[in-house]
């Protein structure tokens, strides 16, 4: 498959116009108007958990060579960029989070050459790379914490260090993992700071040097050709130099939720260091404006105060901080099938879309999965886990997909209470042979037993709506203009959600989900919350169960009689009546 060309629709403002698709039928279509967007908007970003994505050479952990060898299968995915969970040099206490080398790639995932073949990879089927960027903290085996530990110059202030006496911590601070957020080192006499596992001490980024080390590290892989940085835990840079202990919420409690986060979790310096990170993303893009270096960033934050992320928007530049800091509110909102109801998803969206800073250049993002959480066919079932795909990628902004996300995948029991945040992570289901196609080895956790049927393979040859098949329709769909740029309507009614997208001048989109457990037949036109809607469309795409495989797309339907199935979704193609 060639290189992907920069995504662009292109075509005269037509009249009502009709095609032939498929040989039989016929399809209402408006000519595109133009429309350019950058690599990170116009289509999905793709995350990839490298130990879990594809094996190569059988040892049982997924590598980078196996991401090389499933390129093919990216790009026709639709996606336009894929991001990897750290494959930096690690003890994996943290699975690579904990990072003993910054500028070298762990054994466990291959090497350099290796790295540097899939960026090629990448490059000639036009998909670019986003590396996940760790400068919080570091593995308690780097260099820098050893010679820390030392007290050797310059590195005796790169991590948090304060005085106090064993059993006496400075603060009654907690880490995410539960326990004092300091740890004793008995050889340098002090307490170390780790907001995370006491393997992961907290660098000091009030330091200039340290910066400076973090910026040299994004440089590194900068010049390598890397197109940009999703950064860790951005929240968790900075704690209060006045080192008070924070309000205690629950007595005599060791777990993190057991005291306050005043002073320890989303201080104002956390933008300004961002700031200067941005500065070099953006020098590398002022050397080839064709090639934007962009950022993401974590932070599971309030939207009022992950919208400042974004930062002060200037010109066209998006904002000065993130491209795209990552709405996780999807994540935080539904985490149970009774949570997922259409009157909250509205005001979800509506929450989230309204407090953007600049609606016209700040960019959203939507999010249903990670490595962190449940996923969302777990959650909420297979259905509603389809018909959430359909919405996310048909509303403003890019949405970020989850590997196995666009089959369905779900989360496996472990065995052992220590893996609590594993049952998504499990190994990439690509057939029904041995070990799901992940590996020829033992696989470093379990495949799903359901694997024999959720598969790559399976979708991919025989349903024409199975999950896979659905999502590649709607990432074609994601590129039209009214997708990418149009307005957006919501209207709830019962149990039916309704979003509309629409350019003048370009095709229309209507998106429909019925969340109830029985059929529905609803009238779209009664609702003026939904405007220039016209009377009728075509179905794009739709999520019927493969049970159902006749209710395939490419049936009229008008819109004053709309029937859905239970937990069905449907994208309806249509001329807007402006």
């Amino acid at each position: 498959m060639g290189k992907r060309p920069t995504d662009q629709v292109e075509g005269n403002h037509a009249s009502d116009s009709t095609k032939q698709d498929n040989g039989n039928r016929k399809r209402p279509k408006l000519a595109p108007s133009r429309v350019e967007a950058g690599w990170w908007q116009s289509r999905p970003v793709y995350q990839i958990y490298p130990k879990s994505f594809k094996d190569a050479n059988g040892d049982g952990f997924g590598d980078l060579p196996g991401i090389t060898s499933k390129v093919d299968y990216l790009a026709a995915l639709g996606v336009g960029s894929v991001w990897i969970s750290p494959v930096y040099s690690s003890p994996m206490k943290d699975h690579g989070y904990d990072v003993s080398n910054y500028v070298d790639i762990d054994p466990t995932f291959g090497d350099l050459q290796d790295f540097k073949d899939l960026l090629a990879k990448l490059e000639e089927h036009g998909l670019k790379l986003i590396m996940d960027f760790v400068p919080n903290h570091s593995s308690d085996q780097h260099d820098w914490f050893k010679k820390s530990v030392d007290r050797e110059d310059p590195y005796t202030d790169y991590y948090v260090w304060k005085d106090g006496s064993p059993g006496n911590p400075p603060t009654n601070w907690k880490s995410v993992f539960n326990g004092s957020m300091w740890e004793y080192h008995p050889k340098r006499g002090q307490y170390y700071l780790h907001q995370f596992y006491k393997e992961q001490p907290d660098l000091n980024l009030r330091n200039p040097k340290v910066v400076e080390e973090m910026k040299n590290v994004m440089r590194f892989w900068l010049d390598l050709g890397v197109d940009g940085f999703r950064i860790d835990a951005v929240p968790h840079f900075f704690e209060d130099e006045g080192y008070m202990n924070e309000k205690e919420l629950i007595a005599q409690s060791d777990t993190y939720k057991s005291v306050e986060r005043t002073y320890t979790y989303n201080l104002p310096e956390c933008l300004d260091l961002l700031r200067e990170f941005r500065q070099v993303l953006d020098a590398k893009t002022a050397e080839d404006e064709t090639k934007p270096r962009i950022m993401m960033t974590e932070a599971y934050l309030d939207i009022p105060d992950l919208v400042k992320y974004y930062g002060q928007v200037v010109n066209d530049s998006f904002g000065d901080i993130s491209h795209l800091p990552l709405n996780l509110n999807f994540l935080e909102a539904f985490k149970t099938e009774e949570d997922l109801t259409p009157i909250k998803l509205k005001e979800t969206i509506d929450n989230y879309l309204g407090a953007l800073p600049d609606k016209a250049k700040t960019w959203p993002n939507f999010n249903l999965a990670n490595h962190d959480q449940s996923r969302p066919a777990s959650r909420f079932g297979q259905q509603l886990a389809g018909a959430m795909q359909m919405v996310m990628m048909m509303l403003p902004g890019t949405p970020i997909t989850y590997y196995g996300e666009e089959i369905g995948m779900t989360d496996t029991e472990m065995a052992n209470p220590e893996d609590y945040r594993d049952p998504a992570r499990t190994p990439m289901q690509w057939d029904d042979s041995a070990q799901a196609g992940f590996t020829s080895g033992t696989p470093w956790l379990p495949i799903n037993s359901n694997y024999a049927e959720v598969n790559v393979a399976a979708q991919d040859k025989t349903e024409v709506n199975s999950f896979l098949n659905v999502y590649k329709k709607l990432a074609e769909l994601r590129t039209q203009p009214s997708v990418l740029f149009g307005s957006t309507h919501m209207v709830v009614r019962d149990e039916v959600f309704f979003l509309s997208r629409i350019r003048k001048g370009n095709p229309g989109y209507l998106t429909i989900v019925n969340f109830g457990d029985s059929p529905v037949s609803t009238n779209v036109t009664m609702s003026d919350a939904l405007p220039n809607l016209g009377n009728k469309g075509i179905v794009e795409v739709r999520t019927t169960a493969k049970t159902e495989a006749k209710a395939t797309s490419g049936e009229a339907v008008k819109f004053e009689d709309i029937k859905l199935k239970p937990k069905e979704a449907i994208v309806v193609n249509f001329v807007p009546n402006f």
